[in-house]
């Protein structure tokens, strides 16, 4: 039988990663970094992670992610800590699908992702993690089996009350995902563009402005700058 740890604390991004580092907080630590909230998915779930990597342009990005979760296995005490945006959202979907059976994490309630907290706010959001049951695992696997098959606009209403900054999340990105047109991220990208700015970084800010002030522009700099890039503009 394989031995057991304590804490293991998975993180999604390496920010937030350096954040706990810095934390105190006793335990291991895990990195999750890809988000389905951005580009392409497959309705077969073993065939996600290798289209996650070649969209992202880098070998094992997608695939790293997953073979952590088995080391939540060997845990007592597996915590997961997502923030409410999107991306951090998805991720946690994601995680909560395809969590090993039989393991039941506990999970960090953050009002902002990790990334922009400071280090000694961290072990008092730790006191506050709530159990998460089989039934929420249970249903966040009945939505990611949705979003497999329809994508995220299939999921507009959708939440899971043991998760509450799951709702908000999912309906942001049904508006990246109409039934026609431009997404709400492309529109605003285009509107910002058009306002005549200049230079990436004014870019950036004029997007944050447009977004919840709890996480600003959760999509990322790097899918901003391929959107950019796909509509010829030079960042």
């Amino acid at each position: 039988m394989a031995q057991r740890s304590g804490l293991i604390h998975l993180h999604c991004g390496d920010a937030a990663a350096a954040i706990h580092r810095k934390s105190g907080l006793p335990g291991e630590l895990r990195v999750w970094r890809d988000s389905p909230a951005v580009g392409p998915w497959a309705s077969v779930p073993e065939d996600l992670a290798a289209l996650r990597s070649a969209w992202w342009g880098q070998p094992g990005a997608g695939e790293e992610d997953l073979p952590q979760l088995q080391d939540l296995v060997r845990a007592s005490d597996p915590i997961l800590w997502f923030g409410p945006d999107p991306w951090e959202q998805a991720c946690l979907l994601w995680v909560l699908a395809e969590m090993p059976e039989g393991v039941l994490p506990d999970l960090v309630p953050l009002s902002q992702g990790v990334g922009r907290l400071v280090p000694s706010r961290l072990p008092r959001c730790f006191a506050d993690k709530v159990p998460l049951g089989a039934d929420t695992l249970q249903a966040a696997r009945a939505l990611w089996r949705v979003f497999l098959a329809e994508g995220w606009g299939a999921l507009g209403e959708a939440g899971v009350p043991t998760l509450p900054e799951l709702g908000p999340a999912l309906a942001r990105l049904a508006e990246d995902h109409p039934p026609t047109g431009l997404g709400r991220t492309r529109r605003q990208i285009q509107a910002v563009v058009d306002r005549g700015l200049q230079g990436f970084s004014s870019i950036l800010h004029a997007l944050e402005e447009l977004e919840d002030p709890r996480h600003g522009i959760w999509y990322g700099d790097l899918y901003v700058a391929r959107v950019l890039g796909a509509m010829g503009l030079r960042v």
